[in-house]
């Protein structure tokens, strides 16, 4: 999966360009940009959960204050970023959360876990992704074909043969981003921000 070192931090370090040369081919799409200096991904460990609450609660805001309202969305922050229950999913070895640094700023986040899929999903041996977070000021850097593509790859893997994931259905960015990925939608399902009760885009793609 390209080369992968560990930093004076013990950390597990992927040389991006090796990386992205040295892949198993997914489908069609390169990151003509992957030449961002020192552009890294991570696994993340325990002593990462204030870091991966923090950026949590900022891309989410960035991405989605201008739809919701301020009550809700202080709610949603309060309940679902949890340094605890944070920690909790990085101590099960069935959780995979991967860090992506820029110039040795944490700007994103993947986080991915077998959970128990909606009745659309079939595959006995899929992941979902949970959480795909960049922030707003590497929009359209290229950052994010990198961070999916270590996705597939690790979850690959790790013997896991789809991936589904579930998008708010006017997140217009997020759901072509997905449709570039060869996701497709499969299914619908409620998600709640606050008091707000949205419509989700249920996704897969064959690994």
């Amino acid at each position: 999966m390209g080369r992968i070192q560990r930093n004076e931090k013990g950390f597990m370090m992927i040389d991006i360009q090796e990386h992205l040369k040295s892949t198993r081919p997914t489908g069609e799409i390169t990151n003509k940009r992957a030449s961002l200096p020192d552009t890294v991904i991570r696994r993340a460990n325990r002593q990462d959960a204030e870091l991966l609450v923090e950026l949590g609660k900022r891309a989410f805001y960035e991405a989605f204050t201008e739809q919701t309202a301020p009550e809700d969305m202080t709610a949603y922050l309060q309940t679902t970023f949890s340094i605890e229950e944070t920690k909790t999913e990085l101590n099960n070895k069935d959780s995979l959360y991967l860090i992506m640094e820029l110039q040795d700023d944490s700007v994103g986040y993947a986080y991915l876990y077998p959970a128990r899929p909606p009745e659309c999903i079939k595959d006995p041996k899929a992941i979902q992704l949970i959480r795909f977070y960049l922030l707003k000021k590497c929009y359209g850097l290229g950052v994010g074909n990198t961070l999916m593509q270590t996705c597939l790859d690790e979850s690959y893997a790790r013997g896991y043969r789809s991936v589904w994931l579930s998008s708010w259905e006017l997140n217009g960015r997020a759901n072509a981003f997905y449709k570039r990925w060869h996701f497709k939608v499969v299914g619908r399902q409620k998600f709640v921000v606050g008091s707000d009760v949205q419509n989700d885009h249920i996704f897969r793609r064959d690994l």
